[in-house]
C-alpha cells in the first residue's frame, strides 16, 4: 500500500532568516528585493529565500505540456511575485540518454495509436502489475542511465516545490533526498496508475475521476486530492465565439466548417477521410492538422479540391484554438484535445481510442457532457459528416448541448498550489519577479 508521506520542511524560517534542518542542506536561492524582512511579530531579519517552484515539461503527446503551460501560466500570473517559477524543458538539452527516454515515450503514443490492440494491452498491464511496479522498472531497468542523470538534473535544479502532469517528474521528485513538496495535476479523466504513485497534494478535473481516486486509492483523501477544472489554454479566452467573425479572421469562406487532427503525430482515420470528403466535393473547409507528421501533411497538400471543398492543410499548429472555435465540427482521435472543442460547443467525432486511457477520455464527452459520438468507422464518419452539413440527426443534438464554462481554466489549479504551498512553507512576501526563468 502506498501512502502519502508526512515530508519535513526543506527550510524552516527563524526570525527572518531561512536556515536547513537536518533533512536537507541549504541551497543557494533567490531572494526578496528588500535586504531586510519583517518577520511575524514585527523584528526585522535577514533576506528570505524566494521559494523554488519547478514546472517540467515532458512531451508524450501534447496533453502534457497543453495542460502544464496552462498551470504554469495561471500559476506565475499570480504568484510569480512571491515565489521563482522555474519552467523547465525536461528531457531536452540534457543529453543522449535523457533525450532518448523522452523518445521512448513519444514512441510509445505513436505504437498505442498505430496498433490500438497494442495500446489496450499496455493500459491492461499497468492494471495488473500496478503503477509504483512498473514505474521502477521504467525508470531504473529499461534506462538506468536515464533515471540518474534525471535525478543529477533535478538536484542540480534544487526545487522546493515540483508540479508536474506527468507521471516520471513525479516519480523523481518523490525519490529526491530533500523531498520537495510533490504536486500532480492528472491530465486525464482518472487516476489511472502511473499517476498513483506517491506524491503530496493530486488533482483531477472529473467528478467521476474525484470519486474513483477516493474510492479506490487509499493514499488519497479531501485534503490531498482536489477536484479543479480542467486546465485548458488560457489563450482560449481570448478568441472570440462568433464563429463567422473567427472565419473571417482566418481567412476562410463563412460555411461550414470541419476541423479535423488525430493528435501530436497525426495518426489515424484523418488522410482516408479527408480524401473522401474532397473526392466528393463537399461544400465545406476542411481544416486538417497534421501535427509532427510531415508525411501527412505533404500527403494532404497534394489533394486537389474540384472546386467545392476548401482544404486547409497544416502541420503543427502552436495556436490551433481560433481554427477549433470556427469550426462547425471537430474530428479526431480521443485526447485532451477534445477538452478545447468542448470548450467553443463544438459537436466532436471521436474517430479512435488508442487505449483504455483514451477510451475513459473519449466517455467523458460521450457519456456525460453529451457534446461527442464515436466513429470509428470511414463510412459510419463520412454519413455523418453528410447529416452535420444538413444540420439534421444526432449532429442535431450534439449542436445544441452548452457546456459548462466552469468547466475550465487553470485560475483554482493555481491556488490550489500556492495553498499548499502556504501550508508546508508559510505566506510567501512579495517580491520581485524578474527572477523567474526558463532552465533547461
Amino acid at each position: 500500500m502506498y501512502t502519502f508521506e508526512n515530508k519535513p520542511l526543506k527550510y524552516v524560517a527563524v526570525y527572518g532568516t531561512i536556515s536547513s534542518n537536518t533533512t536537507a542542506p541549504k541551497t543557494d536561492c533567490h531572494t526578496c528585493k528588500s535586504d531586510r524582512t519583517a518577520t511575524n511579530d514585527g523584528a526585522q531579519g535577514e533576506k528570505m529565500a524566494k521559494i523554488k517552484v519547478l514546472f517540467p515539461f515532458i512531451e508524450a503527446g501534447f496533453g502534457h505540456i497543453m495542460t502544464e503551460k496552462s498551470i504554469c501560466d495561471s500559476f506565475e500570473k499570480k504568484y510569480g511575485d512571491r515565489v521563482e517559477v522555474i519552467r523547465n524543458d525536461f528531457y531536452k538539452n540534457s543529453g543522449r540518454a535523457m533525450a532518448n527516454y523522452e523518445k521512448m515515450f513519444t514512441k510509445s503514443v505513436k505504437d498505442f495509436n498505430k496498433n490500438v490492440r497494442y495500446g489496450y494491452t499496455v493500459t491492461n498491464a499497468l492494471k495488473f502489475f500496478g503503477g509504483p511496479v512498473v514505474a521502477d522498472f521504467l525508470m531504473k531497468v529499461i534506462n538506468p542511465i536515464a533515471y540518474k542523470k534525471s535525478m543529477e538534473k533535478l538536484a542540480n535544479i534544487a526545487p522546493d516545490v515540483v508540479v508536474s502532469t506527468h507521471w516520471a517528474t513525479v516519480y523523481y521528485a518523490d525519490h529526491m533526498p530533500t523531498k520537495p513538496l510533490n504536486v500532480l495535476y492528472i491530465p486525464d479523466v482518472h487516476a489511472y496508475e502511473l499517476f498513483c504513485l506517491p506524491c503530496d497534494f493530486a488533482m483531477v478535473y472529473t467528478q467521476k475521476g474525484y470519486e474513483e481516486g477516493l474510492a479506490d486509492n487509499p493514499a488519497y483523501n479531501p485534503d490531498n486530492f482536489k477536484l479543479v477544472p480542467f486546465a485548458i489554454r488560457n489563450e482560449a479566452y481570448e478568441v472570440s465565439r462568433d464563429k463567422h467573425e473567427v472565419r473571417k479572421q482566418l481567412g476562410l469562406k463563412d460555411k461550414f466548417t470541419i476541423y479535423m487532427v488525430e493528435g501530436a503525430y497525426g495518426i489515424g482515420m484523418m488522410a482516408d477521410l479527408c480524401k473522401a470528403i474532397v473526392d466528393l466535393d463537399w461544400d465545406v473547409n476542411l481544416v486538417a492538422v497534421c501535427g509532427k507528421n510531415p508525411k501527412l501533411e505533404a500527403k494532404l497538400g497534394a489533394l486537389k479540391s474540384k472546386g467545392h471543398t476548401d482544404l486547409h492543410v497544416f502541420g503543427y499548429l502552436k495556436n490551433p484554438l481560433p481554427y477549433i472555435a470556427a469550426a462547425d465540427l471537430y474530428m479526431g482521435k480521443s485526447g485532451n484535445g477534445l477538452a478545447e472543442a468542448a470548450f467553443y460547443n463544438v459537436p466532436i467525432v471521436v474517430t479512435h481510442s488508442a487505449n483504455d486511457i483514451e477510451q475513459r477520455i473519449a466517455s467523458r464527452y460521450v457519456d456525460e457532457l453529451k457534446i461527442a459520438t464515436r466513429k470509428f468507422k470511414l463510412d459510419e464518419a463520412l454519413d455523418f459528416v453528410k447529416q452535420a452539413m444538413k444540420g439534421e440527426g444526432e449532429y442535431k443534438q450534439l449542436a445544441a448541448v452548452k457546456v459548462d464554462p466552469n468547466l475550465f481554466g487553470s485560475e483554482k489549479i493555481a491556488d490550489e498550489i500556492y495553498a499548499q504551498i502556504v501550508k508546508r512553507f508559510g505566506e510567501q512576501p512579495i517580491c520581485d519577479k524578474a527572477d523567474n526563468s526558463e532552465n533547461n
